[in-house]
């Protein structure tokens, strides 16, 4: 907790505590900027930006892929979000995690994403992709972790750190979408993961492009067993 003060008062001191959206000092975003920040009202399959029914993947991209659906949350192209995305993951001001969670969560209700789904906190967890130990160590935290707390709080379904990525990859901006698969082929593998055979696999990033990462780490999930994978991020860059 002391560290945690600590680390709090050197980053208001170099990022001091605004309002991304109008400046205002206190904040982060402030109640009048928050309701510029607006769930998606229309669905797409993630892989081919084709319009699908809540999300799901298309049947032509079915054919590259173990994942059934991927739920973007908010539009990228809003520059707000752009920049609390970028200000969690590069400034590392992990507070921003709450509201892009909270955001998540009225994504998810307003839908009634897991109702339709049959998501339970019986029946599922809740699975992030994972960073390499030694990018974790830089960032101290991994945002789709900080993200995914906050959710499956609400939801009262387990978080499970199951897949673990045992390949320090490249960074994936700035490659096409072919170099983006092949550079994350093989990254990630599971730890003990025999009690949930069954479950139901809800994976959480903050920002997917052309999907690679999550097709890989659902390529590893359904290659040990795991039949219903699902995933939630929070905006969609373009490739």
């Amino acid at each position: 907790m002391e560290w945690q003060r600590i680390k709090n008062f050197i980053l208001d001191l170099i990022f001091p505590k605004e309002c991304f959206g109008c400046r205002q000092e206190g904040v982060y975003l402030c109640n009048s900027c928050l309701l510029k920040l607006e769930i998606n009202n229309r669905f797409n399959c993630a892989l081919c930006h084709q319009e699908s029914i809540l999300g799901q993947i298309c049947s032509n991209c079915q054919k590259s892929t173990f994942i059934k659906t991927i739920w973007v949350v908010a539009d990228y192209n809003n520059k707000i979000l752009q920049e609390l995305i970028h200000s969690l993951k590069y400034q590392y001001i992990e507070e921003i995690s709450s509201i892009l969670a909270n955001l998540a969560i009225k994504f998810l209700k307003h839908y009634k994403i897991f109702e339709q789904f049959d998501i339970t906190n019986e029946n599922s967890i809740i699975v992030t992709v994972p960073l390499h130990k030694k990018r974790l160590l830089i960032r101290g935290f991994n945002q789709s972790v900080l993200i995914a707390k906050k959710i499956a709080e609400y939801f009262q379904i387990p978080l499970i750190q199951l897949i673990f990525r045992q390949i320090n990859t490249h960074s994936q901006i700035g490659l096409d979408r072919q170099a983006r698969q092949k550079n994350v082929q093989n990254a990630f593998s599971l730890n003990n993961y025999n009690n949930y055979k069954n479950k139901k696999i809800i994976l959480i990033d903050d920002v997917v492009t052309t999907g690679s990462t999550l097709k890989e780490c659902a390529k590893v999930l359904s290659d040990n067993g795991f039949r219903e994978i699902y995933s939630l991020v929070i905006a969609q860059r373009e490739d």
